[in-house]
Parts: C-alpha cells; sequence; structure tokens
C-alpha cells in the first residue's frame, strides 16, 4: 500500500508542478492564431507574415481575455478575445501540453 501511496504523490506532484503557466499559453495562443491566419489568407509569404503579427498581437493580449480555472494538476483556460463573455474556445493544460476542448471559432 505504501509504495502505491508513494507513486500517487510523485504523479500528482509531477502534474502540479508541469502545469503549464501564463507564459506557456501565450506561446500556444501565439502559435494556433498565427497557423490559423495563415490558413484562412492561404498559404505563402502574405500569410506567414500576416500570422506572425497576428499571432504575436494576440498572444501579448492573451491574459487579458483568457480566464485560468485551476485544478492543481490541470488547468481549463477559456478564451474569449472578442470580450463579449461568451466564451469562443477551452484548452487543457496538462504536464506542459495543451489539448483543445473546444475549438477556438472565427466568425466563418
Amino acid at each position: 500500500m505504501k509504495p502505491l501511496f508513494v507513486a500517487l504523490v510523485l504523479v500528482a506532484g509531477g502534474l502540479i508542478a508541469t502545469t503549464p503557466g501564463m507564459e506557456a499559453v501565450q506561446a500556444f495562443v501565439r502559435t494556433q492564431a498565427a497557423d490559423r491566419i495563415e490558413r484562412e489568407v492561404e498559404a505563402g509569404a502574405l500569410g506567414a507574415l500576416l500570422g506572425g503579427a497576428g499571432g504575436k498581437l494576440l498572444a501579448d493580449n492573451a491574459s487579458a481575455f483568457t480566464e485560468r480555472r485551476s485544478y492543481l494538476g490541470a488547468s481549463v483556460y477559456t478564451v474569449d478575445p472578442d470580450g463579449d463573455g461568451d466564451a469562443d474556445g477551452r484548452v487543457l493544460g496538462v504536464a506542459r501540453q495543451f489539448i483543445v476542448i473546444d475549438e477556438l471559432e472565427g466568425d466563418d
């Protein structure tokens, strides 16, 4: 029983220690936004340029439109870039990774 308890404590501690913070969220937002802008504009030099600029702009302001709910070993980030109070996407952050729960929606 004792080894199982120690293993659980180590796993829980590892998850808590590796829960991504806001800097990691900003990097994730930058990558996701840049990829989406490039897809919308089409691949090429213009798409890459606009994607990089748009991704950086969104990432720099991510803390203003992202709410974090911490569950010790993981966090759920709710994204609302248009500020209308209706979540546009949700992401689970666990073990330095992000898992998209609800895709960030655009005005397609």
